[in-house]
């Protein structure tokens, strides 16, 4: 079965003036197959109006472009969309040209891009260099601690006397960071050359608010997008009175909060033309758990919080080692197999054609498998969308814990009847009979933006210890709550984060995380009512071969049937569709 979409494409020069200036960002079609390369090829297809952009939404939270789509509140990003529509909304301001031009020490409205010294209310315990220096000095290495990048794999810092170079391996961005006072480097090829410490800072994605609150400073905040969709409790209060939102339905106004910040942290596609602040985050596209958390020092360096960033990551990365080795301990010889799964109901989004998803991201698989778990996967696809549900069951046939992530929240009846099991006293499914079924949206803002997209991207051990809590509900003899799961099968609530559950705005976030090596995990029982199903001895991930249909061992087999739909194909498909409604607007 294949997808059937027609579209007529729009003429881009009758787009209008302001749209073209603020535009809505839909991957291009080489872009949603995706080359497995994390590249960004710059040339982009405009689809709709402001108001209601479409993308095609990839992976933990942001667009992506090798990671499986996820569907989620459109509240997540753009608070004002439809959020009717079984696809991620996003607006998003578009480069059109590599930008040559380089800012002062003052930007176009003659406002000061950095101070002589960080702002008085913070705390300079774990920052370096926060003075400007004078010329006579400025030859000096001003940079004592440095920043080694271990884990991430799209980015990377270079330590000069007074200025440091940072790259975006993913979108292919360098960036030029020197002391203030100091002489700026004469480089070419530099989208930005940025005067340190920034003493007032913008971010458009939940993710990158994280990191700063994560290093502690986020006095020095300005501005955020998404703005009703944070669920940190003290970024909430702190939106209260003090970081304005953008003014994100006014592209002026937009412009003049982003030109007043010394650095905005934003997303691919998400630059300003006619700023030359602009720094481009992908976190969300790491292939690893660690190497996502690992960005914090990518955030540091713009606040010379490298102590700060080195001291945290250092913390996430030991815990989250020690929850790998006591899991793969204890947990051996009875490992479950997880499944991450989402079904996209029939819209005017995806002509009326309903599939069902299983993702097989990389950083999902490192999390299972170091959470004492097998993963489902399929022969070397990071996700496959099946057109039946009848193929989509089958896949799952041998799977004990079921985690969702389609877009609408509904109850456990309504998810089992999208998956199209119908009587479930008769199921032979284990996560059925075992009543394993979870979604990752316990944590909400009040406005429903979900914190799986914010906080478990910076510490990637308290994500550790939830998917095994996930896997191994009784793993410490006290019993443990997931942050960020629920059973959706037992009913439990979601929880509303506001700000009144602030208890020190200004304060360095708290990693989640249990300490590992104070925890003593309790050793599975076969017998136990959890592991319902649970093959013993089994350690290999397992394969769903989709041109058998049936189980294997190996994953040697890249063909397809009938009721399979390929991810790059279903992908160009729905890019296509979103052509059409542009059209149709």
């Amino acid at each position: 079965m294949s997808a059937q979409f027609s579209a007529s494409m729009p003429n881009l020069e009758q787009v209008p003036r302001f749209h073209r200036r603020f535009p809505p960002l839909v991957m291009s079609l080489e872009e949603l197959a995706g080359t497995g390369k994390h590249t960004f090829p710059r040339k982009k297809i405009l689809v709709r109006e402001q108001t209601s952009d479409s993308i095609l939404h990839f992976d933990a939270g942001h667009p992506s472009l090798d990671h499986d789509p996820v569907q989620m509140p459109v509240s997540q990003f753009w608070p004002g969309c439809d959020n009717s529509a079984r696809f991620l909304k996003l607006s998003q301001r578009r480069r059109w040209k590599r930008r040559t031009s380089v800012p002062d020490a003052t930007n176009a409205h003659g406002v000061s891009l950095f101070s002589h010294a960080l702002a008085a209310s913070s705390s300079t315990a774990g920052l370096q260099s926060t003075e400007c220096v004078s010329s006579s000095d400025s030859s000096d290495n001003l940079f004592s601690v440095k920043s080694e990048v271990k884990y991430s794999k799209l980015f990377s810092i270079e330590y000069h006397d007074t200025y440091k170079i940072v790259n975006n391996l993913s979108t292919n961005n360098t960036y030029a960071l020197y002391q203030c006072g100091s002489t700026k480097p004469d480089i070419k090829n530099i989208d930005a050359f940025i005067p340190i410490p920034v003493s007032s800072a913008a971010a458009w994605s939940t993710s990158a608010a994280m990191f700063i609150e994560a290093l502690g400073v986020q006095d020095h905040v300005k501005n955020l997008g998404t703005a009703p969709s944070i669920v940190s409790a003290c970024l909430q209060e702190l939106l209260e009175d003090v970081i304005k939102p953008f003014d994100e339905g006014n592209s002026t106004s937009t412009d003049e909060q982003e030109q007043s910040n010394a650095v905005v942290f934003s997303m691919p596609g998400g630059e300003d033309t006619n700023t030359t602040n602009t720094v481009v985050s992908t976190e969300y596209l790491e292939p690893s758990a660690l190497g996502r958390s690992e960005w914090i020092k990518f955030f540091a360096v713009f606040f010379n919080a490298e102590e700060r960033a080195n001291t945290a990551f250092e913390s996430i990365e030991s815990n989250y080692d020690c929850f790998t080795k006591k899991a793969g301990e204890e947990y051996d010889d009875l490992r479950p197999v997880v499944a991450w799964t989402s079904y996209a109901g029939p819209t005017e989004y995806n002509n009326n054609t309903a599939y069902w998803q299983i993702s097989f991201a990389d950083y999902k698989y490192d999390l299972v498998r170091d959470a004492g778990a097998r993963m489902l996967n399929t022969t070397g696809a990071q996700a496959t969308m099946f057109s039946t549900a009848a193929a989509f069951l089958d896949a799952l046939e041998e799977v004990d814990i079921v985690i969702d992530e389609s877009f609408v929240s509904y109850s456990y009846d309504e998810l089992l009847k999208n998956y199209g099991v119908k009587d479930p006293s008769k199921s032979t499914y284990s996560w059925v009979t075992a009543s394993r079924v979870f979604r990752p949206d316990r944590l909400q803002s009040t406005a429903g933006g979900l914190d799986w997209f914010e906080a478990p991207v910076a510490f990637a051990d308290a994500l550790l210890q939830d998917v095994i809590g996930v896997a191994h509900p009784k793993f410490v003899k006290d019993g443990y709550q997931p942050i960020w799961f629920r059973n959706l099968a037992d009913n439990e609530p979601v929880v509303v984060v506001s700000a009144s559950n602030c208890t020190d705005m200004y304060a360095q976030r708290k990693d989640p995380a249990e300490s590992c090596s104070s925890l003593t995990f309790q050793e599975a029982n076969p017998d136990d009512e959890d592991y319902e199903g649970v093959d013993e001895n089994q350690t290999d991930d397992l394969i769903y071969d989709i041109s058998k249909s049936e189980i294997i061992n190996e994953s040697d087999s890249d063909s397809s049937d009938g009721a399979f739909l390929s991810v790059n194909a279903l992908q160009a498909a729905v890019a296509v569709a979103f052509v059409a409604l542009c059209a149709a607007m």
